[in-house]
């Protein structure tokens, strides 16, 4: 295996001609999706390099080459990837794997000219605010959103517009600092907390619309896009850790309506044709109220998570992230590989343990045996300290269970979630 320290690339060890025969992918971070990714690449005759900061990176057990480098740092990847790029082997295309690192992305696609999303998508990516107001300008449907600046620019809103809001850093990191106005006492407090996550220090409200969310993963095939799995988002926690939203997983395929599922596919194809993005994944959040879709988020790198390596596989038969890697290199893709085989229930729930620090970990082969069970993962491990609820809520474990429907799918992951016992203490 080749290594690059910080971006320090080490000698060639391997015949380099026998390299020359195989294209090679970079993936940007290097978490248990990564080495899922990577597996799935090396299994497609790719040389696989894997970016990521921490030594101990999950995916670099699996990967032919390694650079240290911080998927969140673009120009430190970038580098690290150009240098590698021109004194190791050739990169032929790059994917960004379960890390909200759009810039990163588009920084080493620019900087070894490689097929991605614009560098103008990508700023979009990581700006909300703007996200929306293109949205909005193309005539595509969003919920109400406004700029606020001050906390007494927040009050005025809320009476203007009423409690039911979310209040949401401008550029931040997946759910950090996000909250449901309706469920917050102190709106300065709110505020502060919102305007902390931005990096920026800008924040945005937005009208919280009653309805199912689901997430729409889409590749786009010479500018065609097709949006083969939709995932139905769960929120069962909301009251428990309010005012922050935490998801406890998902189902796929989506349970909604025929009628609805179209029109979600056909608005994520009208997002993609607006905002320019001619080839790759895409991703797109969505809340259906009063029976139409309208855009919430919207992101161009792979979402964590397992559901686009292990849960769409598992519920459709559709290789997207092979597809995703495929295009990633600049090979074509059929429309029709990414054609449902199978509409299999798959269910997901996370396990969130009590606050504290952990003193033991059991269960786990238990909660493998469940009929249906497809996937436990645990991450937490005697030591990590759990914080109580916040706005990053991490979870310790996740699982992954089949059916022959939802419903007995969600009880073989219920049951699993239960089965794994996560013992805490209180942190000193």
């Amino acid at each position: 295996m080749h290594r690059s320290v910080q971006g320090a690339v080490s000698p060639v060890t391997q015949d380099h001609a026998s390299h020359e025969r195989q294209k090679a992918l970079l993936i940007i971070s290097g978490g248990r999706e990564a080495a899922d990714a990577a597996r799935r690449a090396k299994e497609l005759g790719f040389y696989v390099i894997v970016a990521d900061r921490d030594p101990e990176a999950p995916a670099f057990a699996v990967t032919d080459s390694i650079l240290i480098a911080d998927a969140d740092g673009a120009d430190e990847t970038s580098a690290a990837a150009e240098r590698f790029s021109r004194k190791i082997r050739r990169i032929d295309g790059a994917i960004c794997m379960a890390a909200n690192a759009p810039m990163t992305m588009a920084a080493v696609a620019r900087r070894l000219g490689l097929p991605s999303p614009s560098e103008r998508i990508s700023q979009l990516a990581c700006d909300k605010l703007a996200m929306k107001r293109t949205l909005r300008e193309t005539g595509l449907p969003v919920p109400w959103f406004a700029p606020v600046e001050t906390p007494q620019a927040l009050a005025r809103i809320v009476i203007e517009h009423g409690r039911d809001l979310v209040i949401k850093p401008v550029d931040s990191r997946e759910s950090r600092g996000v909250q449901r106005l309706a469920a917050v006492t102190d709106i300065d407090r709110a505020f502060a907390l919102a305007r902390s996550h931005s990096i920026t220090g800008r924040v945005m409200v937005e009208r919280c619309l009653p309805g199912p969310q689901i997430s729409a993963l889409a590749l786009v095939l010479d500018k065609h896009c097709a949006t083969p799995v939709l995932f139905d988002r769960n929120f069962e926690y909301l009251e428990r850790y309010a005012p922050f939203f935490v998801q406890n997983g998902g189902e796929l395929p989506s349970a909604l309506p025929a009628e609805i599922q179209e029109n979600v596919r056909a608005l994520v194809a009208q997002a993609a044709q607006a905002l320019c993005v001619t080839s790759g994944a895409m991703k797109a959040d969505i809340i259906v109220h009063d029976g139409k879709a309208q855009l919430i988020d919207l992101a161009t790198t792979i979402c964590g998570g397992a559901v686009c390596t292990r849960g769409i596989p598992l519920s459709s038969g559709v290789d997207f992230i092979g597809a995703a890697i495929r295009l990633a290199v600049g090979d074509a893709v059929p429309m029709e590989e990414l054609e449902l085989r199978k509409t299999a229930p798959v269910v997901q729930r996370y396990l969130f343990p009590q606050p504290g620090r952990i003193v033991s970990v059991s269960g786990i082969e238990a909660a493998r045996e469940i009929p249906g069970i497809a996937d436990v993962v645990v991450t937490a491990r005697p030591g990590d300290v759990f914080p109580r609820s916040n706005d990053r809520r991490p979870s310790a474990a996740m699982v992954l269970a089949t059916g022959d429907t939802c419903n007995i799918a969600l009880s073989a992951a219920n049951e699993a979630v239960a089965r794994i016992r996560i013992v805490t203490e209180a942190a000193g």
